[in-house]
C-alpha cells in the first residue's frame, strides 16, 4: 500500500495550501461573524476555487468537469476545511450534488442541468433528512404524487446544506410509502420553476455554512425532472450518505490539523516562567496526542476515499472514518483551546472557531452512535437496527 501522493497531487496540495494560507484563512473569521454565506458570495468563492478543481470535482472531463479522483477530493477538502470549514461545506455539497446529477440516467435532465453546475454558475443541494427522519432514511415521509405532467411534492426537509442558496434541490421523496425503500425516488426541484419555502437554521458552529429547513406544499415539479426512479432513489441516497461520511471525516482531519498547527504556534510564542510553554512536558504530551489522533483519522479517511476510487461500497470503512475522525477532530480542537488558556475562549485566536466547527461534525450524516451500529452490523453480521 502506498501512503504517499503522486507528483501531481503533491503539487496540487502545495498550491492549495499556499492559497488557503494567503487568501482564505485571513477572511474566515470575518465571514463567519456575518452568518450564513449568501448565494453571491458563495458563487464568488467558487469562481476563485474552480482552477484547483473544487467545482464539480468528481464530474468527468467528458461532461465538462475536472474529472478528479476521490483521493484528490480528500486532498482538496482537507486543506479547505482546515482553513474555513463553512466554505468547504458549501462548496462540497454543491460539488457532490453535481456529481450525483452527472450520474443520472435521465440524460435529458442531466444535459440541461449539469452545465450550470460544472461552470460554477449554479448551486445545488441534496435533501434527505426530515424533522422525523434522520438516521432511518428508509422512513422518508415527504410524498410525491404524479398529477398529469407534474409531480406534486408535500413534506418538509431539515438540516439541508445550501438549502437557502441553491438553484436546484435533489429531493428524496416517496411515490408509494407502502413499498418502503422501493418506493423512494429523487426529484430535481428548480427553485425558479417550482418555488418552495426555505428557512435558515442558526447553529453553534459552522455558522456561515447555509443550513435550512425546506417546506414543500403542493410543489408542482415537471415529471421530466425525475432524477432517479423509485428504488434507485433510495440506493443513491445511501451512496450519497456513504460519501458524505467520508467527507465529514476529511473535514474533521482538516480542522484537527489546523488546531494542531495553531497550538504549536502558540506554544512556541507564549512564555511563562521565563520560557516558551512548548518546553513544558505536559504541553508536549498534549501536542503528541493531538498529532497522533489527527494522523490516525487521516489514514482512516483516506482509506475510505481510496476504496471509493476502486468502486468499492466502503460502507464499513466510511463509518469507521466518520465516527473516529469527527470525535478526534473536536478532541484535538478542545486540547488546542486548552493550550491557549483564556485566549482560547476569545475570537482573537482561530481555535475558538475551530472548536465550535469541529464539534458539529459528530452529528450530521449519521451520529457517532449510528456509525458504530453500522460497523457492528458489518463486523458481527447481526443487525442492531429494529
Amino acid at each position: 500500500m502506498d501512503f504517499d501522493f503522486n507528483d501531481e497531487q503533491r503539487m496540487l496540495q502545495e498550491t492549495v495550501r499556499r492559497y488557503m494560507r494567503d487568501r482564505i484563512v485571513p477572511i474566515a473569521d470575518e465571514y463567519d461573524a456575518r452568518g450564513p454565506l449568501n448565494r453571491e458570495d458563495t458563487l464568488g468563492f467558487m469562481r476563485d476555487l474552480k482552477p484547483f478543481g473544487y467545482v464539480a470535482t468528481l464530474v468527468g472531463e467528458d461532461q465538462g468537469g475536472p474529472g478528479l479522483s476521490h483521493v484528490d477530493w480528500a486532498l482538496l477538502h482537507e486543506e479547505l476545511r482546515g482553513a474555513y470549514a463553512s466554505l468547504g461545506g458549501a462548496v462540497g455539497i454543491a460539488a457532490s450534488t453535481a456529481h450525483a446529477v452527472s450520474q443520472s440516467e435521465n440524460t435529458a435532465l442531466r444535459d440541461r442541468i449539469l452545465p450550470g453546475l460544472v461552470s460554477g454558475e449554479k448551486l445545488a443541494c441534496t435533501a434527505i433528512t426530515e424533522p422525523n427522519v434522520g438516521s432511518n432514511a428508509a422512513g422518508i415521509e415527504t410524498r410525491a404524487e404524479l398529477d398529469g405532467d407534474h409531480y406534486v411534492i408535500n413534506g418538509a426537509k431539515m438540516w439541508i446544506s445550501n438549502g437557502t442558496i441553491s438553484d436546484y434541490v435533489s429531493v428524496v421523496a416517496s411515490l408509494d410509502r407502502a413499498k418502503g425503500p422501493r418506493g423512494i425516488c429523487q426529484i430535481l426541484v428548480e427553485r425558479e420553476v417550482s418555488p418552495f419555502e426555505a428557512r435558515e437554521i442558526p447553529k453553534m458552529g459552522v455558522k456561515s455554512f447555509p443550513t435550512a429547513e425546506l417546506v414543500f406544499e403542493d410543489c408542482r415539479v415537471p415529471k421530466e425532472n425525475l432524477l432517479r426512479a423509485p428504488g434507485a432513489g433510495f440506493k443513491n441516497a445511501l451512496r450519497f450518505l456513504t460519501f458524505a461520511r467520508c467527507n465529514a471525516a476529511i473535514a474533521s482531519v482538516g480542522m484537527a490539523q489546523a488546531a494542531v498547527n495553531a497550538a504549536v504556534r502558540y506554544a512556541r510564542e507564549r512564555t511563562q516562567f521565563g520560557r516558551p510553554i512548548g518546553q513544558f512536558q505536559l504541553i508536549q504530551a498534549k501536542i503528541a496526542d493531538m498529532q497522533a489522533e489527527t494522523d490516525a483519522a487521516r489514514l482512516l479517511a483516506y482509506r475510505a476515499f481510496f476504496l471509493l476510487d476502486r468502486g468499492r461500497s466502503a460502507q464499513k470503512e466510511a463509518s469507521i472514518a466518520k465516527f473516529y475522525a469527527t470525535e478526534a477532530g473536536w478532541r484535538v480542537a478542545s486540547q488546542a483551546l486548552q493550550i491557549h488558556g483564556a485566549y482560547g475562549l476569545s475570537r482573537e485566536y482561530p481555535v475558538e472557531r475551530l472548536f465550535r466547527d469541529a464539534r458539529c461534525y459528530t452529528i450530521p450524516d449519521g451520529t457517532t452512535e449510528i456509525q458504530k451500529l453500522i460497523v457492528g452490523r458489518e463486523v458481527l453480521g447481526l443487525n442492531a437496527f429494529v
